[in-house]
This record gives structure tokens, sequence and C-alpha cells, in this order.
């Protein structure tokens, strides 16, 4: 190939490779990863604190359900009954407190009558705070009507209670 035939194979290509370089940072960029393992379990203690009851730190996949990106996150979380919240709201204030001047992000947020979640962001960080409860040990409840109607004492239920903590982006 000679003349312009062979300068315009010759950029072609390097546009190509130059938008397929481009494709990939930006792929790159979408991944979710978790804080350091050390922060982690700095909010893990935290968290326990706020709650009253036993928080464990780790990782696990995260999706972030607002564009689908996918990744690993500090993963916290704890179980308990024998616990006076009269809703999930209660604990996920409680919780929330550890974010501190974090921003509220309610495209993340939902609730219902067994569990709720908020969102909060702060520069590139993420985080998801998630509460719900069931009937705890030696309490049964009709399967044959939702958990909500289901009328027992908020010591008689399971709390379980999730944090997960990612860092998005190329930061």
């Amino acid at each position: 190939m000679t003349g312009f035939g062979a300068i315009y194979a010759a950029v072609g290509t390097s546009l190509a490779l130059s938008l397929l370089a481009t494709g990939t940072a930006g792929a790159q960029d979408a991944t979710l990863r978790p804080i350091p393992a050390a922060e982690c379990q700095q909010f893990a203690t935290q968290t326990q604190g706020a709650v009253g009851f036993a928080m464990s730190a780790g990782e696990d996949d995260f999706t972030d359900l607002t564009d689908g990106s996918d990744g690993r996150s500090c993963h916290i979380q704890g179980s308990a009954s024998d616990q006076a919240y009269a809703a999930p709201a209660d604990l996920v204030a409680k919780m929330a407190k550890v974010f501190g001047d974090w921003k509220d992000d309610p495209a993340r947020a939902a609730e219902g009558p067994g569990g709720e979640e908020k969102g909060l962001v702060s520069g590139n960080r993420i985080a998801t705070i998630e509460v719900s409860w069931e009937p705890g040990p030696g309490v049964s409840c009709s399967d044959k009507e939702p958990l909500s109607a289901c009328k027992i004492l908020p010591q008689q239920k399971l709390w379980t209670a999730i944090v997960d903590i990612v860092v998005k982006g190329g930061k």
C-alpha cells in the first residue's frame, strides 16, 4: 500500500487502538473497589458502636444499581435479636451517623415495612446501608400474609444490618 491508502490505514489503525484504549480505561474507571482494609475495619468498629451489636468487616461482590457498575466492596454485616428498634429506619439512622458529613443519595434509597436502604456519597466513594428484619428464633408468622402483618415485639425480630463501601473510578 502506498500514498494516501497507507496513511489512511495507519491513521485508522492508530485511531481504532486509541478508541479501544479509551474504552478500556473507561471500563476501568467504572470498576468499584473496596476502601482500604484498615479503614473498612474502622467503619465496622464505629458501626458496631452505633448499633450495639457485633459487626464484622470483609469484602464482597457489589453492583451499583444506579448505573450497573460492578466490583468489590468493604462489606460490613451483623445480625442480632433482642433489640428495641421499632422500625428499620431507627437502625439506619444510627448507622448513618457513622458517615458524618457524607451526602445523602436519594437514588440509592428504598424503604418498606421489612427493611430500608440508604445511600451516601463522599467524593468518589459510595456507601449503602441496608437494614432488614425477620421473625426471630421461636417466633412464627403466617406465610399467607406479608411480613409487615406479623405483629411481634421489636425484641422478637432478628435484625440484619449491612454496610457496603466502595471507591468508584480511577482515583
